[in-house]
């Protein structure tokens, strides 16, 4: 991807998962996603997938929540979102990510976002901050001056964080020289 036009005209969907411990392992218990539009980085939709039952009486923030029987089913209701407009998924495809396991693992049930560009969103933020020597979300959050969550924090404030961190990333890579021509070319789909 160039950034010049092609960047202000994808839609990035940044998505990230809550995880909760059972017997067998570990679940999916939400899924989180933001679609963002290229300059800007305008907000354009955003998911808040809970798998499991809703409750009887949902008001306020839980009135927002979509209710999904299983991840696919969670993973499906971000798909609702994508449009025929260019779309990149950014997630955390390093280390022990689940997301892109996830969305491969459950691809019947979301073809469309399986099927897109994944952007590692903590490799993009090790490219705009070289001297980092440790690069964990936490202190790459730092480096890029953007508030991070602390651990048990919602999902959703855990999405907000990727998004950030993937924007300031690109704009700092963009100002140091470092994201500019094409970038997809250093980040991705090893």
């Amino acid at each position: 991807m160039r950034m010049d036009r092609e960047y202000a005209a994808n839609t990035f969907v940044v998505m990230t998962m809550e995880l909760s411990r059972e017997a067998s392992g570990f679940t999916v218990a939400s899924v989180a996603a933001l679609g963002v539009r290229g300059d800007g980085w305008q907000p354009q939709w955003r998911v808040h997938a809970r798998v499991g039952t809703a409750p009887e009486a949902a008001s306020g923030a839980d009135a927002q929540i979509v209710w999904a029987s299983s991840a696919g089913s969670a993973l499906a209701a971000v798909e609702q979102k994508i449009t025929t407009a260019p779309h990149v998924a950014v997630t955390r495809l390093g280390g022990g990510s689940v997301e892109a396991a996830m969305v491969r693992a459950e691809r019947a049930s979301c073809p469309r976002l399986a099927s897109l560009t994944m952007w590692d969103a903590l490799r993009l933020a090790q490219i705009s901050c070289p001297a980092v020597t440790e690069p964990s979300e936490s202190t790459l959050a730092a480096a890029l001056r953007v508030p991070y969550p602390k651990r048990g924090a919602p999902v959703t404030q855990m999405v907000w964080a990727l998004s950030q961190m993937c924007r300031t990333s690109i704009e700092q890579g963009v100002i140091a020289g470092r994201c500019s021509g094409p970038v997809q070319e250093r980040l991705f789909d090893e």
